[in-house]
């Protein structure tokens, strides 16, 4: 019953079938989306935020950012996944998309993208950009979203990806805009987290569901489920806001694209007095996030993804 009521709210269901009383019984239940989000781990949301960390820095210029690019390509591939690095210049220096492609079953033409930029700053990148916040912690949600949705069918395709130098422009995510368009790949949405870890309030804090006029549907789909998962959230839509990031470059491209993060109201709206204070700093830790929260948003992006996919 409750699969059947979840279905008339959201999208991706698969249609229910009562002709045949036999078939139904032998068909096996569909999975259902909202389930999903209690798969989220955070022993694994910390494990990744801890790994990145680790390397000291993964500013676009350091040898710790080819580091990330590595462990990233072996932690997808301990789930199945063959990863493609998609090199691009910065300044005369080689850095790196990564995407890992999950088919989809029905309409694989039809894409998903779950993106996060792997690379960090701080005011001493070259050594210490630990990045916790920004933003191994999206990092680690495109991970879960990976683990647990790479064993699961799917009628549509989601595309994983960690974007590089986005804190040199968001240049990765405009890289892989420019070949999304000469593809002509039939991106049916993008959900790109930056900073999903700082939540001063603890679980009594807000998600923010960022999003823009074309991508209005998905702000509002993702926060349906949140308000089925009892997750506290806003919604924002405003293109001008946090402009800049990942997300930008893909609305920009025609693509809706939205971002849960911790910060819209620090980054747009000072006067309302929430502030990031490890934001690009060295201070930017594991210690300072609240991964219970966390963990929670991981997890509606995940159940999110699977209705908009179509699970099975």
């Amino acid at each position: 019953m409750r699969h059947l009521a979840l279905c008339l709210l959201l999208v991706g269901c698969p249609s229910a079938d009562l002709s045949n009383d036999d078939d139904a019984t032998d068909a096996p239940e569909p999975t259902d989306p909202l389930d999903l989000a209690a798969l989220a781990s955070e022993q694994e949301v910390r494990s990744t935020i801890a790994a990145l960390q680790d390397l000291g820095t993964r500013y676009t210029f350091a040898p710790g950012n080819v580091d990330a690019q590595d462990y990233l390509v072996d932690r997808m591939a301990e789930y199945g996944f063959v990863t493609e690095r998609d090199p691009f210049d910065v300044n005369g220096h080689e850095a790196a998309n990564l995407v890992a492609r999950l088919p989809g079953l029905a309409s694989p033409e039809r894409v998903w993208i779950y993106s996060a930029h792997y690379d960090s700053t701080s005011s001493d990148p070259d050594n210490d950009a630990p990045g916790a916040d920004d933003n191994a912690s999206g990092v680690a949600g495109v991970l879960e979203a990976a683990r647990i949705l790479g064993g699961l069918g799917l009628d549509e395709s989601i595309w994983f990806v960690f974007t590089g130098a986005e804190e040199q422009g968001s240049l990765g995510s405009a890289h892989m805009t420019e070949w999304l368009l000469e593809e002509d790949v039939d991106v049916q949405g993008v959900i790109a987290p930056d900073m999903i870890g700082y939540w001063p309030l603890g679980d009594e804090d807000l998600l923010d569901i960022l999003g823009d006029d074309e991508s209005e549907h998905l702000v509002l789909h993702m926060a349906d489920i949140a308000t089925a998962l009892d997750l506290p959230h806003k919604v924002w839509i405003q293109h001008a806001y946090c402009y800049g990031d990942d997300h930008t470059n893909f609305q920009e491209a025609g693509f809706p694209a939205i971002t849960p993060m911790d910060c819209v109201e620090a980054h747009n709206l000072p006067a309302t007095g929430e502030s990031t204070p490890h934001y690009h700093r060295v201070t930017d830790t594991l210690e300072t996030l609240h991964l219970p929260f966390t963990t929670r948003v991981v997890g509606l992006t995940v159940a999110t993804l699977a209705d908009l996919a179509g699970v099975r």
